[in-house]
C-alpha cells in the first residue's frame, strides 16, 4: 500500500512502518528544526534527540488529537524531548567537567572568596580521587550510584570512601569540629 498525507495517519496508527518512513521523510526537517533550535550547542544530542522523538511519535500516536494540526503535535513532542534532553545534559555538564586537575590550589568554587578558601582548606587532607568524590558529591550534588557508575566503582567503595573521608576531615580539623565552635 503507498502511503499517502490522506492515508498515513491510519497506516501510522496500525503501527504501519512505511507510514513512520513517511513522516521522517515528510516532517523530519521540522523535527530537526525544532530540536536544533534548542540543542544548538550539542549537535550529537540534537541527533539522538531526533531519534528519540520519532520513536515518541510512534509510541504514542494513538493520544494524537485530530483536532490539532499533526505538525503542531509532533513539533511540541520534539520540543519537550529537546528540552528534557537539555535539562539532562546541564545537569550532568558542570560533573563532567571535573577531573583530577580541576582539583588544584586555584580551584574556584563560588564566587565568595573566603568560602571557597574555607573548602578548600576542609577538604585539603584529602588524597586527590578522594577530594573529587567530595566535591562531586557534596558540592555538586551528584548522587553516589551516578558517580559510582562514572568512575567504573561500586557503591560501596565510594560510601567507605566518603566515610574515611568525613572522618580524616575531622581529625585535621578538630577545631572546627568542636561542638561550641559549630553553631
Amino acid at each position: 500500500m503507498k502511503i499517502t498525507e490522506e492515508n498515513f495517519l491510519k497506516e501510522l496508527q496500525r503501527r504501519n512502518e512505511d507510514a513512520l518512513e513517511f513522516v521522517v521523510r515528510n516532517y523530519g526537517g521540522l523535527l530537526k528544526a525544532v530540536i536544533r533550535r534548542i540543542l544548538y550547542d550539542y549537535p550529537e544530542d540534537a541527533e539522538e534527540c531526533l531519534y528519540d522523538t520519532v520513536l515518541k511519535i510512534w509510541k504514542h500516536i494513538n493520544s494524537y488529537n485530530k483536532k490539532n494540526r499533526f505538525e503542531n503535535w509532533i513539533s511540541a513532542i520534539a520540543k519537550y524531548t529537546a528540552l528534557d534532553r537539555l535539562r539532562t545534559i546541564k545537569r550532568l555538564s558542570p560533573m563532567e567537567d571535573i577531573d583530577m586537575s580541576a582539583v588544584s590550589d586555584d580551584t574556584v568554587f563560588t564566587g565568595n572568596a573566603s568560602f571557597d578558601e574555607f573548602f578548600e582548606e576542609l577538604i585539603s587532607c584529602l588524597k586527590e580521587e578522594d577530594k573529587l568524590i567530595f566535591i562531586k558529591i557534596f558540592w555538586y550534588g551528584e548522587s553516589v550510584d551516578s558517580l559510582a557508575s562514572q568512575l567504573g566503582k561500586s557503591q560501596n567503595f565510594l560510601y567507605k570512601r566518603i566515610s574515611r573521608g568525613k572522618q580524616k576531615i575531622i581529625k585535621h580539623n578538630p577545631d572546627y569540629f568542636k561542638q561550641e565552635k559549630r553553631l
